[in-house]
């Protein structure tokens, strides 16, 4: 039988050699959790038990655990044993063997998977900031900057929105690392100032609205793409002279 072997300790007095199949098991795991966090993964995993600051499980031969703040439930942790949840990666070091997974984290990467740039969404005021709308999406925030409210003046940001108003907006920055999602209503208006003095007619055609706004965010980015291009060429060209 011919298996992989990791040397753990080198040859002694006798001229023995340490040898452990587990070892390389272990480093192979590990090695695969890391790989597995890189990509941005969210795991599916069994909770085999709790202590007092959460509850630990199994990935890929090792053990992790998952801190009562980084669950969804963290109040009735225990009750979660034997139960299967969705993870992400919170921290992962080898050197000291430690795992650390977050339920929450899992929600929100598996949301920002379902969101992209140019998107028209549908959210909820969650707060009112003097920099802006914090926008409630189903399981993540968003935020809408005053500047991308409209491109007229604005006396307050309450003469437009107010807590807990339903709105729609276009997603134009998307930062899953950070998870952060940027929102526009600007692009929804026809004349700028129009979402003060005709919010309902913006919100009712912001379907309309969101083709024609997407088609002029393609058009930027293609024009943006072609001027970095001409600047590679010229750059090109002046190294090569």
């Amino acid at each position: 039988l011919t298996v992989e072997v990791l040397v753990t300790r080198e040859q002694n007095a006798d001229g023995m050699v340490t040898i452990s199949c587990r070892a390389l098991a272990l480093r192979k795991s590990w090695e695969k959790v890391e790989q597995l966090a890189k990509d941005g993964a969210v795991n599916k995993v069994k909770i085999n038990g709790f202590n007092r600051g959460g509850v630990t499980c199994d990935l890929e031969g090792l053990r992790a655990f998952i801190p009562r703040s980084q669950l969804e439930d963290g109040a009735n942790h225990e009750s979660l044993v034997g139960k299967t949840i969705s993870a992400a990666f919170l921290e992962i070091n080898p050197e000291r063997r430690k795992l650390v997974l977050s339920e929450k984290k899992a929600v929100i990467s598996s949301r920002f998977s379902q969101l992209e740039i140019g998107q028209l969404i549908e959210g909820k005021v969650l707060a009112i900031k003097p920099y802006g709308f914090f926008i409630d999406l189903s399981g993540v925030s968003g935020l809408l900057h005053h500047s991308m409210v409209t491109n007229g003046s604005l006396r307050s940001l309450r003469e437009v929105f107010q807590q807990g108003d339903s709105i729609k907006a276009l997603i134009t920055d998307l930062d899953p690392g950070r998870g952060r999602i940027g929102l526009n209503t600007a692009l929804l208006e026809g004349p700028p100032g129009e979402i003060i003095t005709d919010k309902q007619k913006v919100m009712e055609e912001a379907e309309e609205r969101a083709i024609r706004a997407r088609n002029s965010l393609n058009q930027d980015k293609t024009k943006q793409h072609l001027q970095e291009s001409s600047e590679d060429k010229e750059k090109n060209l002046e190294e090569k002279g």
